[in-house]
């Protein structure tokens, strides 16, 4: 029974690292932008959900609209500024830049917010469904339902609409899309604010279940990196799976051995991939980063 409540305890974990790592997927897929900055925009959500709920006393899930509104918004801001000017002059201008971002939004959180962990308190925080012998914490249930209709609603956007063709046309081949007439400037502003908005989404979720200080966002470094490779880059299913199975090997790694070791062990999967099945999960064998469903 334990084994089986550490392995349901892994899916809710990991349905939200796959949402982090599919916004991380998107932005390199179409993009090929490098933002060290990712976990950090989940960090201002996760402050901006805290404020929203502090000023409201609502359902933190019923403020996840508005989290989403306001994300959006600070992606097409980003998207302008910084994104922009930085796409064509390569990757360590983007890591310089979006570093300093991140370092920016950590120490604004630490003069605002303080560096003492803060959290939602609502009156199910403490509550969990019984199925048997197993229990579900309803912050987390709550946040695997969100985490699949993102997951669905993503896939049915890149794949089943004029904007998702656009999108897969401009990750597989820029300068082909603009000869077929595509706005590829507008397809990688619209690829960076999505991305955005599902850090948003992670940061709105997660702040349900776990307290945030100034140096959570340095938690998501890792795993924003791995998810992404372990699923296969530019595989969106493959980004779901792999998520789902870093939340059980973390939740296990924690059960039956210490907390302490669960990242190292993520890690060291992690390294095991990349010598045995570079490609991922779900990955192809090439050379080509594109987006695929």
């Amino acid at each position: 029974m334990v084994l089986l409540q550490a392995l349901l305890n892994g899916l809710l974990v990991g349905a939200i690292w796959g949402v982090l790592g599919l916004g991380k997927q998107i932005v390199l897929g179409v993009i090929h932008f490098v933002n060290f900055a990712h976990g950090h925009l989940v960090l201002l959500a996760m402050y901006l959900a805290l404020l929203l709920w502090t000023l409201t006393q609502a359902d933190p899930f019923l403020l996840l609209p508005i989290v989403v509104v306001i994300m959006a918004g600070v992606g097409w801001l980003l998207d302008r500024v910084l994104v922009r000017p930085l796409v064509p002059r390569g990757e360590r201008a983007q890591m310089i830049a979006t570093l300093a971002l991140a370092l920016i939004i950590e120490n604004l959180a630490l003069m605002i917010a303080s560096p003492q962990p803060r959290s939602i308190q609502t009156w199910w925080a403490d509550t969990a469904l019984r199925l048997g012998g197993l229990f579900l914490n309803y912050g987390q249930l709550m946040g695997l339902v969100v985490s699949a209709v993102v997951f669905a609603a993503t896939w049915w956007l890149i794949r089943r609409t004029p904007l998702g063709v656009m999108i897969r046309a401009t990750s597989q081949n820029r300068e082909a899309a603009q000869y077929m007439g595509i706005n590829t400037s507008r397809v990688y502003g619209i690829a960076f604010v999505l991305s955005v908005v599902l850090a948003g989404v992670v940061g709105a979720v997660y702040i349900v279940s776990s307290p945030v200080d100034p140096s959570t966002a340095w938690s998501f470094l890792i795993l924003m990196f791995v998810v992404p490779v372990l699923g296969g880059l530019g595989s969106i299913p493959g980004t779901a799976l792999a998520g789902v199975l870093v939340g059980i090997v973390q939740v296990l790694s924690s059960t039956y051995l210490d907390i302490e070791l669960q990242n190292m062990i993520v890690f060291v999967l992690f390294v095991l991939f990349l010598v045995l099945r570079p490609q991922g999960l779900l990955g192809k064998a090439t050379d080509q980063f594109r987006i695929s469903v």
